[in-house]
């Protein structure tokens, strides 16, 4: 009989967001996020809080559930109107809501009262136009700064902020991208992968595969103190047979992010591509692949 066919999935963003919600939830790095904790607790009444690439809107309830955030007016910007329309359903189902408008509600859970804006903007844009607008107390972006140009970025994100306003920088890519059992293409393909990711002269990349170490050099170059740092990888792995909940779906949406990348790439042969991204399939398919991704988190203040 012939080889089973490995599974392609229908790829959805959103699908994708929503499968990554708990291995984001196991990756977070605690002594950072207990360093946000603190800096909360110091202040007092109503936060305004900005989420970059706020996607689906699990980083709101994750923050709440973990009682890291109780009472805020919480801004969540992001370029995909889709991502936040799911957003808005996913904190409609978690919370009661008591107020609602087009592009807001309030809601409450446990002893959470959010008052939640939705802004579909592009990253840069909405920073622009909020530089000369109310300040914000907090920022969060999560694995969205290593998409981005660190050196003008920052300075971009401050002016957005109060002076001495936290920043919390979660799911940093750094430079390292493990796929197991180990294939003989491995080494190729996450070397050239990883060059995707890096921003050329002609402007039409932006980003840097080593992002979370370059955050360490860069923050204090902008006037930013660091507070906490460490390590935040991904790991997912096959138990008891499978993965859980959506992770393998997560899995494939990975190795299409790899496809989508090496697809055209000179400098490897697309049937070897193709071979390796089969047999990769197969063993999501099968819970046999393991995925591991080095990244790190980061908090502190700003000038």
């Amino acid at each position: 009989m012939p080889a089973e066919r490995p599974t392609v999935p229908e790829y959805s963003n959103v699908r994708y967001l929503q499968s990554k919600q708990p291995v984001d939830d196991r990756a977070i790095n605690r002594q950072v996020l207990d360093a946000l904790a603190r800096h909360i607790r110091d202040r007092s009444g109503t936060l305004r809080v900005l989420e970059l690439g706020a996607g689906v809107g699990t980083m709101v309830s994750r923050l709440a559930d973990w009682n890291v955030l109780e009472r805020a007016e919480y801004t969540l910007v992001d370029r995909d109107a889709e991502s936040l329309a799911a957003a808005r359903q996913h904190l409609e189902r978690w919370g009661s809501v008591t107020q609602s408008s087009a592009d807001a509600i309030a809601i409450e859970r446990a002893q959470a009262r959010l008052d939640v804006e939705f802004v579909r903007s592009d990253l840069f844009s909405f920073l622009s136009a909020a530089s000369r607008g109310e300040k914000y107390d907090l920022v969060f972006a999560n694995a969205v700064l290593d998409l981005t140009d660190l050196e003008p970025t920052l300075p971009q994100i401050w002016r957005a902020l109060e002076p001495g306003a936290g920043y919390w920088f979660t799911i940093n890519f750094d430079g390292e991208t493990i796929f197991m059992p180990e294939h003989p293409l491995d080494a190729t393909v996450a070397s050239l992968y990883h060059g995707t990711m890096t921003a050329d002269a002609a402007g039409t990349r932006a980003g840097h595969p080593q992002t979370g170490r370059r955050l360490l050099l860069e923050l204090p170059r902008s006037g930013a103190t660091i507070g906490a740092a460490g390590s935040s990888d991904w790991v997912v792995y096959p138990r008891g047979g499978r993965y859980p909940g959506d992770e393998g779906y997560f899995l494939h949406h990975i190795l299409e992010t790899v496809r989508e990348a090496l697809a055209a790439h000179a400098a490897l042969d697309g049937r070897a591509l193709d071979a390796w991204l089969s047999a990769r399939r197969g063993q999501v398919d099968r819970a046999e692949l393991v995925y591991i991704a080095h990244q790190l988190d980061v908090f502190g203040t700003v000038p």
